[in-house]
């Protein structure tokens, strides 16, 4: 991809020492006298970092169920959050159980209490927008499948079809109430992707933004066919639920520097990058994601199976990913007890609630997990966690 950052050219690309303009600053701060000043809410030599405050040790979504992402719109004088409850069986049992709950708080970081379900199973990996023209809409991944039980023994509760976590979907609210009633428009990126491009004929985890012509750029991840890892990509839709089209015939971070590998912490040649988990927004000089690290781009970090790190574009199709981390897996606690360092702190999303600045992020959304890898069953447990921006 044109303007990527290689090895040789990350320092100029993405995280400067000597900065020549914004660009070197992640377009989120001015370079000045050949220092980057970052916007707040970013920080670093190069802005790519989160400037995090404390994180409240309860949690902002945290019931019996294990939960999984999502963030807040405020409609109608309260704060209203769509996340994946998974059901009683953990995280990775969510192709059989989870759905779309509908939760509620008077705070922006919660405590958010039950309300409604919004779409029912089999549906993840929810998306809140709130459009131009004040309609709210959910995007998610799945299909319309019962288990039929709520057994953790797979035998008895069957996982939805193999397909199901590469099916787009958007819930609407007919009557831009929070609890519904919903249209469901099932399956919107259907055909989107040419015939003879392999890595976009399935995709998974929509990231949508809707653009100032009226149109929607949506983010989302396709599968490599050789190694079935995530490949990057956008479309670009006339309305909310498209039609859309392919963007980038190439995913949009094709080829990056060395990274390491997570697991074994093996240094590995350059390859095709791999991530999930977009969340976009269009700040003062860009756009701009936030998503899951699946690997890194930089050759001199280990240990990012917990972290998120930041892209930029000048026109949302050629995108510049940035080297370091701008979160880990160990947040700043406002209190004690709290759960320490995290095993995943995955799906991230912002919102930004400051009326003088809006374009500075306020709160950062996870879905998160402390149990060891492998686990199964209840004690796979997750929950949403919120992080103020300094």
């Amino acid at each position: 991809m044109r303007g990527f950052c290689l090895v040789a050219a990350l320092a100029a690309a993405c995280s400067a020492a000597a900065c020549r303009g914004p660009e070197d600053c992640s377009m989120l701060g001015e370079c000045v006298a050949g220092k980057c000043v970052c916007d707040r809410g970013f920080t670093g030599d190069g802005c790519d970092l989160f400037d995090l405050g404390a994180a409240p040790a309860a949690g902002a979504v945290q019931f019996e169920n294990s939960t999984w992402g999502g963030h807040p719109v405020f409609l109608e004088g309260r704060w209203h959050m769509y996340v994946s409850d998974v059901g009683p069986c953990g995280l990775h049992r969510f192709k059989s159980f989870s759905r779309i709950i509908h939760v509620s708080a008077d705070n922006v970081e919660g405590p958010y209490k039950y309300e409604d379900v919004a779409v029912p199973g089999v549906a993840h990996n929810a998306y809140p927008v709130v459009t131009a023209e004040g309609q709210l809409l959910v995007y998610y991944i799945g299909v319309e499948f019962n288990p039929g039980s709520l057994s953790c023994d797979v035998a008895k509760a069957p996982e939805m079809p193999s397909n199901g976590t590469g099916i787009i979907n958007v819930a609407e609210s007919v009557s831009g109430s929070p609890s519904g009633p919903w249209r469901y428009h099932t399956n919107i990126l259907g055909g989107f992707c040419p015939a003879e491009v392999a890595w976009c004929q399935s995709v998974s985890n929509p990231a949508p933004y809707q653009l100032s012509d009226g149109r929607w750029l949506m983010g989302f991840h396709g599968k490599d066919p050789v190694n079935n890892l995530e490949d990057p990509g956008m479309a670009v839709g006339d309305s909310f639920r498209g039609p859309f089209s392919l963007l980038n015939k190439e995913p949009i971070f094709a080829k990056p520097a060395p990274y390491y590998n997570i697991s074994t912490g093996a240094l590995m040649p350059p390859a095709e990058f791999h991530g999930e988990d977009f969340f976009l927004w269009k700040g003062r000089r860009a756009y701009h994601m936030i998503f899951h690290v699946k690997e890194p781009f930089s050759p001199e970090k280990t240990g990012w199976g917990s972290s998120g790190a930041l892209a930029w574009s000048k026109d949302g199709k050629e995108w510049t990913p940035c080297p370091e981390e701008a979160y880990n897996g160990t947040p700043q606690w406002a209190s004690s007890p709290n759960p320490g360092a995290l095993s995943s702190r995955q799906r991230p999303q912002i919102i930004f609630t400051d009326p003088a600045d809006p374009h500075r992020p306020t709160h950062l959304f996870n879905g998160v997990q402390k149990c060891p890898k492998g686990t199964v069953g209840a004690k796979d447990y997750a929950w949403t966690v919120v992080t103020r921006f300094n």
